[in-house]
């Protein structure tokens, strides 16, 4: 396999030709127009007319500005830049990773500031996003308002707890938690890790004595902490039986946590409290962990098999969301019932999660611009489209199943966008369509940027690549093991130096 390294041109942004004017005037436009939009909803639009070749011309940058939960973030950044990869006149199409509560509330205008009881009932942004629905409670409140929304499951996925214990291997071998002592080192029972208990399910593990467990957990409104905590308490529910078990006071995105834990609030920071604190434990998705190559804890499923999200693999993750007999008939319905924890089943993934996007139903009320309106509608269509969709893969992120995938896009249906003569529709050129294919309102999956082109095909390049290392890794592993037994547990550094030398060299193919 040849690796070619990019222009640096390239690497820097500057685009094709074909995509210039609409990457210059987005930059020069977006400087006064994005912070009223994402703030206030209002039009960023310029006038419209009519150019001189009969298609509708748009003078100014069309804006979108979505923000919620950071674990689908790198799908939506992915296909935002797509379609304005994609479409002729100047956009705008922003996210922001701020974690799920922040999500819902800058899309209700709930609580906004933080902890002041205030509700606007005005959306901070566009659209929102996060890996939890919007309970039953706001759902009325903002009805009886006069405010209806669509929620639209497009994503499943894992959430996993890591650790940083040296020595402990990743995957076979490693450690393995069930929820009822995940659930007492959480609340600050189990404060080291060679307790007795840890080390009856872990035979193998050897650590110092009394050696401390950091804690790590997030702190504003998190998905991530809204699935483990449901986890916890459907597989070790705290009882007059089990006293030690996970209370349901501390089930939610937002709990009281014991004084002994530490903030490590957002992705980032979550896997920066793992990588800086020998002995750590936290909980992130299991795609930005694998990819960081975090140590990954084997879990206690609901038929007591342990394994690992990478274990289970997609097959494991869909065996969870199997059953859909609490989803809502419509998507302006109540998904607070949908849940996926600890389902049955010898693969299933105990910690899986759906993932959601809001969209208020009554776009005008809102939204001046109808080519904002109707592109939002067309953002949305694209979540469920394979050829978009389908680049969320490398994220660690499914498709929901056909059950979920249909109710979302007739839930896009209920969107009012007050376009009702289509004059301002977009479109997706698909197959080439001469002429009308240079129309506005067109995104055309035949226009492309060598910027995300040369992106895409290093992205598979470098998977390729990290397969490879990981191969190597795993026979380098083995070769050690048997080098030791038969060295009496001795091995000369001058061999281990040699052998992981020829993984370096791989890194040098040509």
């Amino acid at each position: 396999m040849k690796l070619y390294a990019a222009p640096l041109s390239v690497l820097l942004g500057v685009a094709h030709a074909q995509n210039t004017i609409t990457i210059t005037s987005s930059s020069a436009a977006t400087t006064s127009t994005a912070t009223t939009s994402a703030a206030s909803g209002t039009d960023s639009v310029g006038s419209s007319g009519v150019s001189d070749s009969g298609t509708t011309s748009i003078s100014s940058v069309i804006s979108l500005h979505g923000s919620g939960t950071t674990n689908p973030s790198k799908c939506f950044w992915h296909i935002l830049d797509k379609l304005e990869e994609q479409i002729r006149v100047p956009t705008r199409l922003t996210y922001r990773g701020v974690g799920s509560g922040t999500g819902i509330s800058e899309f209700l205008g709930k609580d906004i500031p933080k902890d002041s009881g205030i509700n606007t009932f005005e959306a901070y942004n566009d659209w929102g996003s996060g890996d939890i629905p919007i309970d039953s409670e706001d759902i009325t409140t903002w009805n009886n308002q006069g405010i209806e929304f669509v929620q639209l499951p497009f994503v499943l996925s894992a959430v996993s707890f890591f650790h940083s214990i040296p020595g402990v291997p990743n995957g076979k071998g490693g450690l393995n938690m069930t929820a009822c002592l995940l659930a007492r080192v959480f609340d600050g029972d189990i404060k080291t890790w060679d307790h007795e208990d840890i080390v009856a399910i872990n035979p193998s593990l050897e650590v110092p004595k009394e050696y401390p467990i950091y804690v790590g957990r997030r702190v504003l409104g998190s998905s991530s902490t809204y699935s483990i905590t449901n986890y916890l308490y459907a597989q070790c529910p705290s009882n007059l039986d089990n006293e030690k078990g996970w209370p349901v006071d501390k089930v939610g995105s937002e709990i009281e946590w014991d004084e002994s834990t530490h903030e490590c609030d957002g992705s980032g920071p979550m896997t920066d409290c793992l990588l800086e604190n020998e002995g750590a434990i936290g909980y992130i998705d299991s795609a930005h962990g694998h990819e960081e190559d975090l140590l990954e804890i084997a879990l206690s499923n609901a038929d007591g098999v342990f394994l690992t999200a990478k274990d289970a693999g997609v097959e494991g993750i869909q065996a969870a969301a199997a059953d859909l007999s609490n989803a809502p008939a419509s998507a302006d319905g109540d998904f607070s019932s949908l849940a996926f924890y600890n389902k049955p089943g010898p693969n299933t993934w105990p910690i899986t999660l759906v993932s959601y996007v809001y969209i208020r139903k009554d776009l005008p009320s809102f939204m001046d611009s109808a080519p904002r309106r109707t592109l939002l509608k067309a953002f949305a269509t694209s979540l469920f489209d394979p050829e978009y969709i389908g680049m969320c893969d490398r994220y660690g992120l499914i498709p929901v199943p056909d059950g979920l995938r249909n109710l979302s896009l007739q839930g896009i249906e209920l969107i009012d966008v007050g376009d009702s003569d289509n004059s301002n529709a977009w479109t997706f050129e698909t197959d080439t369509i001469p002429g009308a294919g240079q129309g506005d309102f067109v995104i055309s999956q035949k226009r492309e940027s060598f910027t995300l082109y040369e992106v895409d095909r290093l992205a598979g390049d470098v998977a390729d690549l990290k397969e490879q290392v990981r191969l190597l890794q795993l026979e380098l592993a083995s070769t050690r093991a048997t080098i030791a037994e038969s060295s009496g547990g001795i091995l000369k550094p001058s061999l281990a130096l040699m052998m992981s030398a020829g993984i370096g060299a791989l890194f040098f193919v040509v």
